[in-house]
């Protein structure tokens, strides 16, 4: 589990540089008015890491809604970013705490390449029922030639 902390000096300036490159200003009031929901800052995340789905996060105005969409956010998208939030982050994170998303953002700038964007890391699971249904069927004990691996490549 991370937890929000204060960048130095250099961490702010190198974030500086990357959002003034990508046209996102950052200041004070932005910082706890705007980016204090997950839309704005999950479009910055987008540029990215395209695989962050938008459709998801409405704009939110009041704290609770907020509160509700960064817990969305953090365990559809971030968990899969390998960024683990606790509770008390993401409050700080939906109050518009100083330096909240400015951590947020450094810690998922530097790792561009994390996500896979269309492959599978695990093998899927398969169900009796689907096995049955296919036209290979592999019955344990059974003196066959083939196995159920290569079964499925064919």
């Amino acid at each position: 589990m991370h937890s929000i902390r204060q960048l130095t000096d250099l961490e702010q300036s190198r974030l500086g540089e990357w959002l003034g490159g990508e046209g996102v200003t950052l200041n004070c009031r932005s910082r706890r008015d705007t980016y204090s929901d997950v839309r704005p800052v999950a479009e910055i995340l987008k540029k990215v890491h395209p695989a962050i789905e938008l459709r998801c996060y409405t704009a939110a105005s009041s704290f609770a809604r907020r509160l509700q969409n960064w817990e969305v956010f953090a365990f559809r998208e971030l968990r899969k970013l390998g960024l683990r939030l606790k509770a008390e982050d993401l409050k700080q994170l939906a109050g518009g705490r100083p330096g909240a998303v400015d951590w947020l953002l450094f810690s998922l700038i530097g790792q561009k390449n994390v996500r896979p964007s269309a492959t599978r890391l695990a093998p899927r699971s398969v169900s009796l029922g689907a096995m049955c249904r296919s036209r290979f069927v592999s019955v344990p004990n059974a003196a066959s030639s083939r196995t159920l691996d290569k079964d499925w490549r064919t």
